[in-house]
């Protein structure tokens, strides 16, 4: 396993090279990849949507914040059959939310599943589970942002 750390050197137009493990793509798998971008556009204000016409039928999008991370949705081989990622198999990318009661309003309204309920997460904050209208599962998080102002600067939490 390499730990050295990329040559963040920049040219013109190319963003530079991120550090060696740092996350840098997200693949979501569909069998109708068109309908599940209008789920995740409908979701996610801050993915930008490339115009591509990608040979592979990908729809690539990218990250307001943080820049550099870039993904696709990736139609499904017809040689694969669509399994169940069930809770506590495979891994589960979490995208930042103000508000998990709002987002499961929204989310569930545009075909959105919810597999696992708000959860807290110590002091920090909670997350909760869902499956998109083609049965990937993916997270959101919640900071309790109250929660985290005793732990900056190492200022103690008042007692509540």
């Amino acid at each position: 396993m390499s730990t050295e750390q990329a040559d963040t050197k920049t040219t013109a137009g190319v963003p530079p090279v991120p550090p060696v493990g740092a996350p840098c793509w997200i693949e979501i798998m569909a069998e109708e990849p068109t309908k599940l971008k209008e789920f995740y556009a409908a979701l996610f204000p801050a993915w930008n949507w490339k115009d591509t016409s990608h040979a592979a039928g990908v729809i690539m999008y990218d990250f307001k914040q943080p820049s550099g991370i870039s993904g696709g949705i990736i139609p499904l081989p017809k040689e694969c059959v669509r399994a169940e990622q069930s809770m506590g198999s495979g891994m589960t990318v979490y995208y930042f939310v103000n508000s998990i009661e709002d987002f499961e309003k929204e989310a569930t309204a545009v075909g959105a599943k919810l597999v696992l309920p708000k959860t807290k997460e110590s002091e920090n904050g909670w997350f909760a589970n869902f499956k998109d209208i083609e049965g990937n599962r993916f997270g959101v998080y919640e900071v309790n942002w109250e929660g985290m102002k005793g732990q900056a600067g190492g200022e103690e939490k008042s007692a509540e």
